[in-house]
């Protein structure tokens, strides 16, 4: 299995490269990088790459996209700190991200729940079924960590910037936030699109309350505990890496994601009436028989059609050919072997219970539409 350990903030990458000490340090167009040597790890892997991919959202989506394409690996790790809200969590609390939102998008034309939420990330962490490493629940309630140096599941928030002491009440109410970075919205998002399993470790190095950021002025507090959540998350790796090690055994998931769920209409002008005009959902694109509508909370696209009067959810999945033979090795059925559309390649499947599930791949692009929705191609 190929790990790649991204490490974001400059001083973070020198307290890694302090602690494990690599006999070589190489350059790339993004960063410093090195790898650790297989006989120097307790854990049965092949040897890890470490990777400063800086600081900033610019910086971790690019150094992300560059890690994936140029070393193609299985899992993505990122070691990290981050703020935390007092009264929220505690100094030395470790989170394990499973959601991500980047909150400083300003959207003052369109509407900016949908801008936020098309950035945000759902971490998939079904791999780690067995946490372990004292892992508690994240929940809205205050101080969800009153032990220092335990671990939370839980949301992070990203920012260009610091934690500003009268965004915290916003980010409470609206998300639930406890802690605040600037690299973990574009790490996860971009792993994601990518379809690469993402763990995201986060130490709280210090606290920001009403008083304003202890480490503001004053980063002595952060450069010393900084020190101590690295060695801490250096030292916790490889019981991580052994926990993704078992889930590598596993077949990958076949099932990438919900590409929309489509709804019968008799008349489509009657239809965007009632969904568009009525209930509110905003237009994507259309063609003379079908409409695609945005679901806000969603990447998934609310299509309402008027040529079959079935309803079907479409999941999106990396080549509907290699799915659909999957599914039939697993015991499945085919019902409709793969296919030719649009953006794509397609199949109709079955599973053992009589489930219908209609699977296609984007390989041919998403489609492009013009300024009034129309569709005119591919992208």
């Amino acid at each position: 299995m190929k790990v790649v350990v991204l490490i974001s903030a400059n001083c973070e990458w020198k307290a890694v490269k302090d602690i494990l000490a690599p006999a070589e340090v190489r350059f790339n167009p993004l960063g410093e990088t090195f790898t650790m040597p297989f006989d120097l790890q307790p854990f049965n892997l092949q040897p890890l790459t470490f990777f400063h991919s800086g600081w900033g959202k610019v910086s971790s989506a690019a150094a992300t996209q560059y890690a994936i394409d140029h070393w193609q690996p299985d899992l993505l790790v990122n070691l990290g700190t981050c703020g935390g809200f007092e009264g929220r969590i505690e100094r030395g609390t470790i989170i394990l991200v499973e959601k991500t939102i980047i909150y400083d998008i300003i959207e003052q034309m369109f509407d900016a729940a949908e801008s936020i939420a098309h950035y945000s990330t759902e971490l998939d962490l079904s791999w780690l079924a067995d946490d372990g490493l004292s892992t508690t629940d994240h929940g809205p309630a205050p101080a969800l960590s009153s032990v220092e140096g335990s671990i939370v599941r839980g949301l992070l928030v990203s920012g260009d910037r610091d934690i500003v002491v009268s965004d915290i009440p916003k980010l409470v109410e609206k998300y639930g936030a406890v802690a605040a970075d600037w690299e973990s919205g574009a790490i996860a998002w971009t792993a994601k699109r990518n379809g690469v399993r993402c763990l995201i470790l986060r130490g709280v190095t210090d606290l920001v309350g009403p008083a304003g950021g202890e480490a503001y002025g004053d980063n002595r507090v952060f450069l010393e505990n900084m020190k101590k959540v690295m060695a801490g998350l250096v030292e916790q790796l490889p019981a991580w890496l052994e926990k993704a090690r078992a889930a590598a055994a596993l077949p990958s998931p076949l099932l990438r994601n919900v590409d929309c769920l489509r709804l019968y209409v008799p008349d489509l002008e009657a239809g965007l009436a009632f969904y568009h005009d009525r209930l509110g959902h905003s237009l994507i694109l259309r063609t003379p028989s079908a409409a695609g509508l945005r679901m806000p909370a969603s990447e998934a696209e609310l299509v309402i059609q008027t040529e079959d009067r079935e309803q079907e959810v479409d999941l999106t999945v990396h080549s509907a050919d290699e799915a659909a033979r999957r599914f039939a090795e697993a015991g499945g059925e085919v019902t409709v072997p793969p296919f030719d559309i649009q953006i794509g390649r397609c199949a109709v499947v079955r599973d053992p219970w009589g489930n219908q599930l209609v699977l296609l791949d984007t390989s041919k692009g998403l489609l492009k539409a013009d300024e009034e929705g129309n569709v005119i191609g591919n992208l």
